[in-house]
């Protein structure tokens, strides 16, 4: 297994998280309006590629792999901070529930539809997204992605286990399958499972021709094409986030693989730049920003709710059905969203410290005990 870690790659999900925070908010007249933010929730994609291709160079050709280290191994990687999110949400039902008692309604009545209690169970063990008999997007949404990436890790696992000396070609028949399938429209599965399944496995493909590339001795890839490359790949990327057209989540797929691909060697200027301190920041905070930002951006709209109904200001009014934000100027809109995007970051700095890492070290307690 080659001992690398991949620094550019976790800068671009950093900042392509960031991206999914704005997608979310809706504050008139700022950033939030622009064609790339409004089609960054399509970096999930990204994400599930990414998380694929990771997963592959960690854990896709070892030999010594055992069930105990890797089950330990995801499950407290994910489900820590994915369990805490979950009984924020809750709280925050409950919190719905006694502010609806003196007239304030946030987004709907409490504990109802996407929040409705069958929906807890589902949410704990992440099966949400696997069937069409739960809401995907209840509770905290984002983990919609997490509760597909949880079991494809055990599907992955047990590929590269038992079936070993076919691993490659499923990896590719998997992935094409599914793609195959998001392309006729096919509801064979579950939307989420097709998006996630087909991405997944095709960062694993991604790996693979990336581990045959650096084998090749004589291939040496100077700075000049890698400038070329990482730039024609990142107008692709921002060319694709802001176009809608038909089988946009398809080719955006394609575009996200050959960019992990030519960034995974971090030999142009991009890179060199995407490695500064703050970028890599921003990666290892990745996963609280993605998991925490719809709670923050919940508190913050129902701020806007209260002090509405308050002050007599139009501060949160429903456009076409659409909850909308606004301080009443396009500049203080976005200097708004600078503020939520810091305290979010902040935030994540927490989660990730006291949640994340410390769930690993127990992870690895746990492991070492095992071996024992």
């Amino acid at each position: 297994m080659i001992k690398k870690r991949f620094e550019v790659l976790d800068s671009f999900r950093g900042l392509f998280a960031l991206s999914i925070v704005v997608f979310h908010m809706g504050l008139v007249g700022s950033i939030t309006e622009l064609n790339f933010f409004r089609g960054s929730a399509i970096f999930v994609e990204f994400f599930f590629v990414l998380s694929g291709f990771v997963i592959t160079h960690s854990f896709g050709f070892r030999a010594d792999l055992s069930f105990k280290f890797f089950f330990i191994s995801r499950t407290f990687r994910l489900f820590p901070l994915h369990i805490v999110m979950l009984f924020v949400f809750i709280f925050l039902e409950l919190g719905k529930l006694i502010f609806s008692n003196y007239g304030f309604v946030f987004n709907g009545v409490p504990f109802t539809h996407s929040a409705a209690p069958k929906e807890i169970i589902p949410n704990m063990f992440l099966i949400q997204a696997w069937t069409p008999f739960f809401d995907n997007l209840s509770f905290n949404t984002p983990s919609w992605s997490i509760s597909i990436e949880y079991y494809m890790y055990m599907i992955f696992f047990a590929i590269v286990v038992f079936l070993s000396k076919y691993k490659i070609l499923l990896w590719f028949f998997i992935s094409i399958s599914m793609f195959y399938l998001i392309f006729v429209d096919s509801d064979l599965f579950v939307d989420p499972l097709k998006r996630g399944i087909s991405c997944f496995f095709a960062g694993s493909m991604v790996y693979v021709v990336y581990k045959n590339i650096i084998k090749i001795k004589d291939i040496s890839i100077n700075y000049l094409l890698g400038d070329f490359l990482e730039i024609f790949c990142l107008f692709l990327v921002v060319f694709i986030v802001s176009s809608d057209f038909h089988y946009r989540s398809l080719i955006a797929s394609l575009i996200f693989c050959l960019t992990i691909l030519v960034f995974s060697f971090e030999r142009g200027l991009v890179s060199n730049f995407l490695k500064y301190r703050m970028f890599k920041f921003f990666g290892e905070l990745s996963y609280s920003i993605y998991m925490v930002h719809l709670a923050v951006l919940f508190l913050f709209t129902s701020a806007m709710i209260i002090l509405q109904k308050v002050t007599g200001l139009s501060l949160a009014p429903i456009i076409d059905g659409k909850r909308i934000m606004t301080m009443g100027d396009p500049l203080l809109n976005n200097i708004t969203i600078f503020i939520i995007i810091l305290i979010i970051i902040s935030i994540s700095f927490v989660t990730n410290k006291y949640i994340e890492k410390k769930w690993q070290v127990i992870g690895k307690s746990f492991i070492k005990k095992q071996k024992v």
